[in-house]
């Protein structure tokens, strides 16, 4: 059978050319007891149980329903950036300038924090420093300049400005006019990145098994209960993590979910025409809503991404919707042929900020990082990790964003219609664009 052939989501690259599968202690089988279950071992399990080892708690179960990565922490861009789904610019209108800093700093620090990880352990994840570019689509230079200058006095954020030329030094295309660069930013193979860290929790003696659904949940005498198929594990502490890929284990969280797609495919490899269009390999998204992403791949191939809505496209027709986008940019790819293509579910709640906190009942819960969570999801693990540890208070600042339900099926017609009128006036800025040219 062919990719094309292949329904929702498709494999990614990520997979195909991955080293091998993981090898852990397999699917749940007996009773157990541990200090703490984390359940799913995307970033945001992966992530907290890392920062509960550091913090000397090793009584950790993780329980994942496929493997490490599988959802949307293993395929998806690879950019580590700052800040959250919900814009700066709406952070700052929600919460003012101040706890806005504070919020977004601690992003900041995040992506550092992913760094030094990826250089304590030594994880071979095709890491690449030359950073992350937004590149401006609507020739539009002053708003960008002001938007940095705002970024810098209301966050203490640092934005390179890079007028034309400057841009065109680090990205070759017509399509644009002035860039940002963000720096400390970088991007990875997000796959091999949580691999490598599922490892090192493996081999610190942390209990990780893949294959493993939890089919509930339950309160027990002094704790909790999570059942799976084969076993069943006894915890104090129970972090629910499973992302936009199940959303029935708790549901007064979880219908707080809004699973949102978006879509990639990877080139063949391009050899000189790559660096001639990205002399300096960064990575790139644009000033649009529904915007582009891409950035170069270590064998030449370029990955290119964008594309949100509701719809769960199979990989031929994510090709043939992809293809088109890459022309706009770089016309001289036309005819390039897209190797691999798939999709994913990110899962944004209303207020597009993440969902942190406690249930009443005592379960801990990380989840809705949206489009933006290589740090958020890192974040996220430090405060779920701090509050288990008994230091909470950076956990407090997100409870202004509690779980509100999504309004299931309803609620997803309204956010297709909310994406089309958003991509409406990216239509009618770039038609004004052209006019002025």
């Amino acid at each position: 059978m062919t990719q094309d052939d292949e329904g929702w989501p498709g494999q990614s690259w990520y997979e195909a050319t991955a080293a091998g599968p993981w090898k852990g202690k397999g699917p749940l089988s007996g009773d157990h007891v541990h200090d703490i279950v984390v359940i799913g071992a995307g970033l945001a399990g992966i992530s907290t149980a890392t920062s509960l080892l550091e913090r000397g708690v090793s009584s950790v179960c993780v329980l994942e329903a496929g493997m490490p990565g599988t959802g949307a922490s293993g395929r998806n861009g690879g950019f580590v950036f700052a800040g959250y789904s919900l814009a700066n610019d709406g952070l700052i209108k929600r919460v003012g300038a101040d706890e806005a800093s504070t919020l977004h700093g601690w992003t900041r620090e995040s992506v550092g924090l992913v760094r030094k990880r990826i250089d304590e352990h030594g994880i071979d994840c095709q890491f690449n420093a030359a950073g992350v570019v937004l590149a401006d689509w609507f020739g539009d230079d002053e708003r960008l300049q002001k938007f940095a200058g705002r970024m810098h006095d209301a966050l203490g954020f640092r934005l390179d400005f890079l007028d034309r030329e400057g841009l065109g030094q680090l990205v070759v295309s017509s399509r644009y006019g002035c860039g940002l660069h963000e720096p400390g930013s970088f991007h990875f193979n997000p796959l091999m990145h949580i691999q490598g860290l599922t490892r090192c929790l493996h081999e610190a003696g942390l209990s990780i098994h893949e294959h493993s659904p939890v089919r509930r949940i339950e309160r027990g005498p002094g704790g909790w209960i999570v059942h799976c198929e084969g076993g069943r594990v006894k915890a104090g502490e129970v972090v629910l993590a499973t992302g936009g890929y199940d959303r029935t284990l708790q549901a007064s969280v979880q219908r707080a979910l809004q699973p949102v797609a978006t879509y990639i495919a990877v080139t063949e490899p391009l050899g000189s025409r790559l660096g001639r269009l990205l002399p300096q390999p960064v990575a790139v998204y644009d000033t649009r809503f529904a915007f582009d992403y891409y950035r170069p791949l270590p064998d030449t191939r370029l990955l290119w991404g964008g594309r949100i809505s509701i719809a769960d496209r199979r990989p031929a027709a994510i090709r043939n919707l992809l293809a088109r986008d890459l022309r706009k940019v770089f016309p001289d790819l036309a005819g390039v042929r897209l190797e691999q293509a798939w999709g994913g579910w990110m899962s944004y709640a209303r207020h597009e900020m993440p969902l942190l906190g406690r249930t009443p009942d005592g379960l801990w819960y990380a989840l809705a990082f949206g489009g933006h969570g290589m740090a958020t999801t890192t974040l996220a693990g430090e405060l779920v990790a701090e509050a288990l540890t008994g230091h909470g208070a950076r956990l407090d600042h997100f409870q202004r964003w509690q779980p509100a339900w999504a309004g299931g099926w309803l609620g997803r017609a309204a956010v297709q219609s909310r994406y089309w009128w958003l991509q409406g006036l990216d239509y009618w800025r770039e038609r004004r664009r052209r006019a002025r040219h």
